[in-house]
């Protein structure tokens, strides 16, 4: 709702019942006072001084309220304006009544200088607030600018008076029988004085300004100085019934107004402090969000980063593939060429090519399209490389040590990827125990209600440990208690990942200042054919004589893997796109196994190859292998057998059969 002067605001029914009801209650008081007017009452000039003095106060502190706005309407200067003409016109009072100041005579002009003034004064305050009405628009469409010279006028018509007063010879009394009565000019000046009073009421009701709060309350404003003007001279003389009540009467009329700012300027105050505690809150909000945004802008521009070195990741694990699969191939090769003379240097090269792959493999994990490859692993062998490679992670500030019960079951992951989530699970407690420590790593075979028969992996360290909040979010990506610069955030999500693949569960026990541990439940795989479990580590002897159609776009590649291939007693046709393959099928070229790489940049791609033969030829089966795609999950998940490069002759052979 838009801020209002006071001039402005509309009465609610509350107050417009309210004020009516005060100025039937002021009339009725004066109609009760009415017989008794005249009765004579104690002279007490000084009261007559104590008035004047009130009624300049209230007058003046009106006056200041009103002006307090910084923009008003001229109507609103106006109102002003009258106050200020009442409040100086009321000290002038106080300093011409005879005995309010001096004993027995006023302090300025004649003994008749106080009716002039009087009359002046009620008499001026009506006129302005007639002017106050005339003036008035509607709200809408009043101009909101301060006017200056409505209090001059008032200021200058009150200097004006006072000087006339001095010199005025108009008897505000005379003599009769023995007693001061109202002379015919205090008689007929006040009756004046009431008539403009009467005059402004009609006049507001007539502009329809009774609907705004000022205006009704000048209503009863002007109800008191009509009836109490028209009163105090009917009583016929000073110092009557009707006289001493009137001046109580003005005195109550005379604070309405005053009320009424008071209560305007408090709401406005209150709604300010409203304002100031929104616009606090506001700001508090605005800088929160300014600071999640900020937040978020980083995280956007790391997360964009990553996407990036993810990309060029991607680009260079299936170029580095690629070369370790002719290496690889070439290797199979020139071991059947030369024999077993070569066999010591070719596992040096082998164990090479291994770590080869690790890093590409990493390389991969920047990107969030890599295919986990599961396959089953003898838990505590695959424990111990994995300790003694974490432990040349460390100084000598720290020791790992591997508890592990003698019979675990096998379990079927990724064997690269559980290196990765216990590399960063070991990293943790490390960074956990800035003065040193012993992380503890532990195996052992267990039951789960959900799992079944699990095997259950603990790294633990007796570091900082974490809150209930921290643990609450340490899977979120980016997520870091770590400086700036000392962690990613991707870490344990990378942990959670592969646990969620792996058909697991993770739990975090952890208190703060009494270390962490974090327990990985793997699904365990028991090997029941050995024969099945030889053939898959060992070189799998397959008929030789069938014919393969080999497909890939990378020269090298081809030729190695069809060098490897023939040797190995099958028949190949080795093709550079799908679209060459598929013109050899329909010119009635009938292979048994179909071997294509993934990624093909020039037409479509080993999958939707695959997809191609297998509706045209199901009995052929299909072998797709990749250096790194995004779409080896979805060929996974349509059936095909997915190899990862590097791959050697026994791996192949495993996928084929």
């Amino acid at each position: 709702m838009p801020f209002r002067e006071v001039v402005q605001e509309i009465a609610s029914t509350a107050q417009r019942r309210a004020a009516l009801t005060l100025s039937v209650a002021l009339l009725v008081g004066i109609a009760a006072v009415l017989p008794y007017a005249s009765e004579p009452l104690v002279p007490l000039p000084h009261i007559s001084g104590m008035y004047g003095a009130a009624t300049a106060m209230i007058n003046l502190a009106t006056f200041w309220l009103l002006i307090s706005s910084p923009s008003q309407p001229r109507s609103h200067s106006v109102i002003a304006a009258a106050y200020l003409y009442a409040g100086l016109m009321a000290v002038l009072h106080v300093l011409t009544f005879p005995g309010a100041v001096l004993p027995d005579r006023p302090l300025l002009g004649s003994p008749h200088a106080v009716s002039w003034l009087f009359i002046t004064w009620r008499a001026g305050f009506a006129s302005f607030i007639i002017w106050a009405a005339l003036s008035a628009m509607q709200p809408s469409k009043e101009p909101r600018t301060f006017t200056y010279w409505p209090p001059v006028v008032a200021t200058a018509a009150a200097v004006l008076a006072g000087f006339a007063s001095q010199w005025t010879d108009a008897a505000a009394t005379v003599d009769r029988n023995g007693r001061q009565a109202f002379g015919l000019f205090s008689i007929y000046g006040s009756y004046s004085a009431a008539v403009l009073a009467i005059l402004a009421v009609v006049l507001i009701g007539l502009r329809g300004l009774h609907r705004r709060s000022i205006f009704i309350w000048l209503v009863v404003v002007l109800t008191a100085e009509a009836g109490g003007v028209w009163l105090s001279t009917y009583s016929g003389s000073r110092y009557t019934l009707a006289w001493y009540s009137v001046r109580v009467e003005g005195l109550i009329a005379g604070s309405v107004v005053l009320v009424l700012l008071a209560h305007h300027f408090r709401r406005v105050q209150r709604g300010l402090s409203d304002t100031v505690t929104k616009l606090l809150r506001r700001t508090e909000e605005l800088q929160a969000a300014v600071h999640q945004r900020e937040h978020a802008e980083q995280k956007l521009a790391q997360a964009e980063k990553l996407r990036m070195v993810g990309q060029m990741g991607a680009g260079l694990a299936h170029d580095l593939n690629n070369i370790l699969q002719v290496v690889t191939g070439r290797l199979s090769i020139l071991q059947r060429r030369v024999g077993a003379a070569v066999d010591a240097d070719i596992a040096v090269i082998k164990r090479s090519i291994t770590k080869a792959e690790a890093l590409t493999r990493q390389l991969s994990l920047l990107s969030a399209r890599r295919a986990l490859v599961a396959r089953p692993l003898d838990t505590r062998i695959e424990l111990e490389r994995i300790a003694d490679n974490v432990r040349q992670l460390l100084d000598t500030r720290h020791t790992v040590e591997l508890r592990a019960e003698p019979v675990l079951g096998r379990v079927a992951v990724d064997g690269l990827e559980l290196e990765i989530a216990l590399t960063n699970l070991v990293t943790n407690a490390r960074d956990a125990m800035p003065a040193g420590g012993v992380i503890r790593m532990s195996a052992e075979a267990g039951e789960d209600p959900r799992l079944g028969a699990i095997c259950v992996l603990r790294v633990s360290d007796d570091g900082e440990g974490m809150s209930a909040e921290v643990i609450d979010r340490i899977f979120e990506p980016f997520f870091t208690t770590k400086p700036q610069g000392k962690g990613s955030g991707l870490g344990m999500p990378q942990v959670a990942a592969f646990i969620e693949a792996s058909g697991g569960a993770i739990r975090v026990d952890s208190v703060p200042g009494q270390g962490t541990t974090i327990c990985l439940m793997i699904p365990s795989r028991q090997v029941e054919d050995a024969a099945r479990e030889n053939a898959l580590q060992g070189d799998t002897v397959v008929t030789a004589g069938k014919v393969i159609l080999l497909v890939d776009d990378n020269h090298d590649v081809r030729e190695a893997t069809q060098q490897l291939l023939e040797s190995s007693g099958f028949v190949v046709k080795a093709v550079d796109s799908g679209e060459e393959a598929l013109q050899h099928l329909s010119s009635g070229f009938d292979p048994d196994i179909l071997i294509s790489d993934i990624v093909m940049p020039r037409g479509m791609n080993g999958v939707q190859l695959a997809r191609e033969i297998r509706y045209l030829r199901p009995k052929i089966r299909p072998v797709l292998v990749t250096g790194h795609s995004d779409v080896a999950q979805v060929a996974a998940g349509e059936g095909f057998p997915v190899i990862s490069k590097p791959y050697d002759l026994p791996m192949l052979l495993q996928a084929l059969n």
